[in-house]
């Protein structure tokens, strides 16, 4: 990566964060992921390669600790006093996109495994339930894909394989709804009573569901973008 040619710390900060991923693998570490795999699980359009490449540079630079494991054990990372100071600069940056240039998700950006793992990223452990509860994902569309979360010990754990025990909830609907449900461009509610998701299960867990992820953070920021186009189509 080339040096700054500018002697400003504007400069210095976008030769860190001046590419497409740098930022993203400072998400998913911000979030919660701490070891190789499941940091490119969150990212599955960045090669493991790149990701490599990423990793390293932030080591260098004092944002990431990278932890030795045992032998036959994976290293661990994690973000620094420097690097968790950074991610809020990362986490402002999607503030002001989701209030100034944010929209509904276009068909390339439609990931059906990708949101599957959001939802166990977002997961809320005192609002799970408190017994062992399938859910079968059925994501239609764009990034059309269907796998299983297993909810037990107020941990979500992600499935492409069908697990041996019957599914408890059933939720099925295009993948780019999901996501502006997950994204808060949507409540639920709206997505259930437009008829675009439909639950099949006891009248409990259907109910609840929602309530067992935490919505994006960025829900403020998209509701006054909303306010303003309101305002903006409302005729001098």
């Amino acid at each position: 990566m080339a040096g700054h040619v500018e002697y400003c710390p504007i400069a210095v900060g976008v030769e860190i964060l001046g590419d497409r991923w740098t930022p993203l693998v400072i998400r998913e570490l911000s979030v919660g992921a701490t070891g190789f795999n499941e940091i490119a699980r969150g990212l599955p359009r960045l090669s493991r390669t790149l990701l490599s490449q990423r990793l390293r540079m932030l080591e260098r630079r004092g944002l990431v600790w990278k932890e030795q494991a045992p032998r036959g054990q994976q290293v661990r990372y994690s973000l620094t006093a420097s690097g968790a100071a950074l991610s809020s600069v990362v986490w402002s940056l999607g503030q002001w996109a989701a209030e100034w240039t944010f929209g509904d998700p276009t068909d390339e950006e439609c990931d059906g495994l990708t949101l599957m793992w959001r939802l166990h990223q977002c997961a809320n452990p005192g609002a799970l339930p408190a017994e062992r509860t399938v859910v079968h994902l059925v994501l239609t569309g764009p990034g059309a894909a269907q796998g299983w979360l297993d909810i037990a010990d107020g941990v979500v754990t992600v499935c492409q394989e069908e697990p041996a025990r019957e599914p408890d909830l059933v939720i099925e609907g295009p993948t780019s709804a999901m996501h502006r449900w997950l994204m808060s461009v949507a409540t639920f509610r709206e997505l259930r009573m437009s008829g675009q998701v439909r639950l099949t299960g006891p009248a409990g867990l259907v109910r609840q569901f929602p309530d067992w992820f935490i919505t994006s953070m960025f829900a403020e920021s998209l509701g006054r973008a909303k306010q303003r186009q309101d305002q903006e189509a409302v005729p001098a």
